[in-house]
């Protein structure tokens, strides 16, 4: 069985409210929470890199963890806004950085969705292997692909990073990450994605809003019935977190307790892959995370793609 060991967060220091975001966008706090959920993001300096994110998320981890960077058999770095564009990996900066020689590193890019498919593969690759550790890591720059002129996009994105130190652990049967579900829609790849001419990212809010809903939905509906779950069986339901919206209308839609979704955007904005392990670390360290608690996650993202899976601790 694959357990999560420990959850590390890392956040740049520069915190942004609604209302420093520039006033030629023509917005404000009420307009953006009403919305959204949002109320500030955290942005980080010009010379910040993605792997200075998650090297902090990362180090955290291992110290959580008890482990070793040395221990490490494997990290992956789910990330869209990589330190090079084509290569190296930033999960072998990352190797570098932390000292993890043993390491197996690369990169996945699965947008908002990227985290649970990192989880999912460093899972795998675990267990086929027989290695014992694996840190996984989304760690995100958004601000660095966004144009602060688009009202559409600038208010959602913040920065950020969340990791994971997994561990292969046989005898454990009760705890651990179970079963797992995915797909993709190519033809919707045109709904968000960034721009070859200026780098930034276009977003068609309405057709990421209406695929976002049904595959929220049907992703939590799969993994439950795959692990023969009901509502009441399920602590606590951890999307990701890209708007209040959103979670609301799938909850709505699935008739569960909207009591039971975190929504933890309100802080954050949208860290696209490192927005799960952000909220789950919050959750642990706020003590909502008891031993044996039971959490259905479920991302969307651009590709377009989503992916749902369980958690119990």
């Amino acid at each position: 069985m694959i357990i999560v060991r420990s959850i590390g967060k890392a956040l740049p220091e520069k915190k942004v409210l609604n209302n420093d975001l520039p006033k030629e966008l023509d917005t404000n706090d009420e307009w953006i929470r009403s919305h959204t959920g949002i109320g500030s993001r955290y942005l980080c300096k010009k010379d910040e890199v993605c792997s200075s994110l998650a090297l902090g998320a990362c180090s955290e981890a291992l110290k959580k963890a008890g482990v070793s960077a040395e221990e490490i058999d494997l990290i992956i770095c789910t990330t869209t806004t990589p330190d090079y564009n084509n290569f190296p990996s930033t999960a072998c900066i990352i190797q570098d950085k932390l000292g993890a020689v043993n390491a197996t590193c690369f990169d996945l890019c699965a947008a908002c969705t990227g985290f649970l498919y990192g989880l999912n593969s460093a899972s795998g690759m675990l267990l086929n292997n027989g290695w014992k550790y694996a840190l996984v890591v989304g760690s995100e720059i958004l601000s660095k692909i966004t144009d602060w002129s688009d009202r559409s996009t600038c208010i959602l994105f913040g920065d950020g990073a969340g990791a994971f130190v997994i561990e292969n652990r046989e005898e454990e049967k009760e705890r651990g990450i179970g079963s797992f579900v995915s797909g993709s829609d190519g033809s919707g790849g045109i709904a968000l994605y960034v721009s070859p001419d200026d780098g930034f990212m276009k977003m068609d809010g309405h057709a990421v809003y209406n695929f976002a809903v049904k595959v929220m939905t049907e992703a939590i509906e799969k993994v439950m019935k795959k692990e023969n779950l009901g509502e009441a069986d399920v602590d606590y339901f951890v999307c990701h977190q890209a708007n209040e919206r959103i979670i609301q209308a799938a909850a709505k839609r699935l008739g569960f307790n909207m009591e039971k979704f975190i929504c933890c955007m309100g802080e954050y904005g949208n860290t696209s892959s490192a927005s799960i392990p952000i909220a789950l670390y919050d959750m642990q360290k706020e003590g909502k995370i008891k031993d044996g608690a039971v959490i259905v996650s479920a991302a969307f993202g651009a590709g377009l793609t989503w992916a749902g899976t369980v958690f119990r601790f």
